[in-house]
């Protein structure tokens, strides 16, 4: 399960399918070095995404 306070390498690295999920909200670099530190919460702020509906679109997708 994805939680908020993942980061992003993390969940790419346990759920791979979750890169595509990443590249629509335009939140991923390849390699994601940039990324590393921040967890979903500080990503989301940044994007202005939905916390909750991103980390439920991740959970759906990782679900498979």
């Amino acid at each position: 399960m994805i939680s908020p306070e993942m980061s992003i390498p993390e969940i790419i690295e346990q759920f791979p399918a979750t890169q595509e999920v990443f590249k629509r909200h335009g939140m991923y670099v390849d390699g994601y070095k940039a990324l590393e530190y921040e967890n979903l919460v500080a990503t989301s702020k940044v994007h202005q995404l939905d916390l909750t509906a991103l980390v439920a679109e991740l959970n759906q997708v990782a679900a498979g």
